[in-house]
């Protein structure tokens, strides 16, 4: 059962709100759209630390490995290091 998210005017929220605000309804619908599956092996440990900041950030950790992606892939973007 999915945990129930908190939500905090935070200013990791604002900068999501300014990369959201330049990305079209038709992009936005299809990065939400969550049927495709990733599966990988890690050690314990990187389980472990992942578990624990996703759970500091009250995020399953999918959603965290996710959000943390597309921080990535934005700052990327920025440097012109990806299109």
């Amino acid at each position: 059962m999915a945990r129930p998210r908190k939500v905090k005017n935070t200013a990791d929220g604002d900068a999501l709100a300014q990369v959201l605000k330049n990305v079209s309804p038709e992009k936005l619908r299809a990065a939400l759209k969550r049927d495709k599956m990733f599966t990988f092996r890690l050690s314990e440990m990187d389980r472990e630390t992942m578990d624990a900041v996703a759970e500091a950030m009250n995020l399953s950790v999918a959603e965290y490995l996710i959000r943390s992606h597309h921080y990535i892939y934005e700052k990327m973007r920025e440097m012109e290091i990806v299109k």
